[in-house]
Parts: structure tokens; C-alpha cells; sequence
């Protein structure tokens, strides 16, 4: 009787390690990949502000007749 104890008690603890691992690589492999997405989009958030920045520089040099012929596409003729 008390064998069958015995193994049901180590069949369990060995269940029971099985699913912790299980837990465990699940769970790392989400950190991972939250850290993947958000290497991502910072480098996009980087690319964005440069790309503003050289719009913005283009602009700068624009006179203003320039600017209202170029963007005059982006204005409603109210």
C-alpha cells in the first residue's frame, strides 16, 4: 500500500516539475519576444524622428512660396 503512495506522491512531483518548466520556458519566451518587439519599435520611432527632422530642415529652407506650391495639396480650399 504504501509503494502505490510512493508512487503516485513521485509521478505527481514529476508532473508537476514538468509543468513548472513548461511555465518557465513559456514565460521567458515571452520576455524575450517583448523585448524583440520593443528594440523594434524603437529603432522605427528613431527612423520617424529622423525622417521628420530632415522634412522639417527641408521646409526650413523652403521660401514661402516654395512651402504653399508643395504642400498646397495637403490644404483644403475652404
Amino acid at each position: 500500500m504504501f509503494s502505490f503512495w510512493g508512487k503516485i506522491k513521485a509521478g505527481l512531483a514529476i508532473a508537476g516539475a514538468i509543468i513548472f518548466a513548461i511555465g518557465v520556458a513559456f514565460l521567458r519566451g515571452r520576455a524575450e519576444g517583448k523585448k524583440i518587439i520593443e528594440a523594434e519599435q524603437a529603432k522605427r520611432r528613431a527612423e520617424s524622428m529622423k525622417q521628420r527632422k530632415e522634412i522639417g530642415d527641408e521646409v526650413d529652407q523652403m521660401g514661402a512660396a516654395d512651402v504653399d506650391s508643395n504642400y498646397s495639396r495637403w490644404l483644403r480650399d475652404d
